[in-house]
């Protein structure tokens, strides 16, 4: 029998989004298949220091009695050293998901599960991402985007270029933090104000009638892309309160689509997924607009939510594919795309 691999989890975070991978972390823990894999649990302070957890919780209060050590897991002091076979990074939004993590893990050479570095700030950056879609061909909704909170300015582009009602984002954010409805000019300020609160560069999205999709994807070079699901938001939008506290979201897995626009959202979300350069797993969101059946990407998430009613690993049941199944494949692409890059020269003569 083959030797057990150790996979290192490192959650937490420095981000408004440190809460949800407490409960992604427990979900993977639960799900990991332990006839292949030994997890370990190194989890990640607001501050950013690290601790090996010497016990299983997933309670923040419990996990920061512990004493913490340098943000390098593999040489945190003389006594404990963690050197992992694969990390396994469950961190959302910025400091984990934003490539800042995956470009440490590269520069000690070692294997991760998940989008490298650079494609990882890619899809993070909802300007940059947007302009890679529009370049790939994709439809992507009207919006402006502002790197200071010059209310009078932003105003007056708004009712120039959009109109109401718009959504008002954070650049770089996840799990719908820091995102408000704004339906008309009086409530515009407040909504900067807050998107400010978590990014420097803020997005201003004309609202669109429409259905919210979303597909799971993986793979490196040959990607697996999952049926459609579609939500019905239980609140004006998908947001914080309804993803992880109310539930009151409902879902069509598979979403309700005829034969042909389910295959031409399945190819979008693929093209979406390549234009980013991304590999490991991604969870793709669009909209199909109500009115004219017209498809749009939104964005991309390359760490998406692993709890139990997060939509990536629940799409993957369509296909068959269980929780434990899917956390293998996601740690053997890791070590694919370890080897595949690893041996790239690094000198004129190689």
């Amino acid at each position: 029998m083959a030797k057990k691999k150790t996979v290192a989890i490192l959650f937490g975070g420095q981000s408004a989004e440190h809460d949800v991978s407490l409960n992604s972390t427990e979900a993977l823990y639960t799900h990991i298949d332990r006839e292949k894999f030994s997890p370990v649990l190194i989890y990640i302070r607001r501050d950013g220091s690290w601790c090996p957890m010497d016990e299983v919780t997933f309670e923040e209060k419990e996990c920061k009695r512990k004493p913490f050590y340098s943000f390098l897991p593999w040489q945190i002091d003389t006594v404990t050293k963690i050197d992992a076979d694969i990390y396994f990074p469950m961190l959302h939004g910025p400091n984990g998901e934003d490539g800042r993590l995956q470009a440490l893990l590269e520069l000690a050479g070692k294997p991760f599960v998940g989008a490298g570095s650079f494609a990882s700030g890619v899809a993070m950056d909802k300007v940059v991402s947007k302009t890679l879609f529009k370049n790939a061909g994709l439809n992507v909704g009207d919006y402006l985007f502002f790197q200071s909170n010059d209310f009078f300015t932003i105003k007056d582009a708004v009712n120039e270029k959009l109109g109401y009602p718009v959504f008002v984002k954070p650049c770089a954010m996840g799990s719908s933090v820091g995102i408000t409805k704004v339906i008309a000019e009086e409530h515009l300020k407040p909504a900067l104000d807050l998107a400010f609160r978590y990014d420097r560069k803020v997005l201003v999205e004309k609202a669109l009638d429409v259905r919210e999709i979303e597909v799971s994807v993986m793979g490196n070079e040959e990607i697996m892309v999952s049926r459609p699901g579609e939500l019905i938001p239980g609140n004006e939008f998908y947001d914080y309160k309804d993803k992880y506290i109310e539930g009151k979201t409902t879902f069509h897995m598979p979403a309700l689509l005829d034969a042909g626009t389910e295959e031409e959202v399945r190819r979008i979300a693929g093209s979406a997924y390549k234009a980013l350069f991304l590999n490991g797993m991604s969870r793709v969101d669009l909209f199909i607009e109500k009115k004219t059946g017209k498809i749009y990407i939104n964005e991309i998430n390359t760490i998406p939510g692993f709890t139990q009613i997060s939509m990536f690993p629940k799409l993957w049941t369509l296909d068959g594919i269980s929780f434990t199944e899917l956390i293998t494949r996601l740690i053997d692409y890791g070590f694919e795309y370890f080897e595949r890059t690893k041996n790239f020269a690094t000198d004129l003569h190689g």
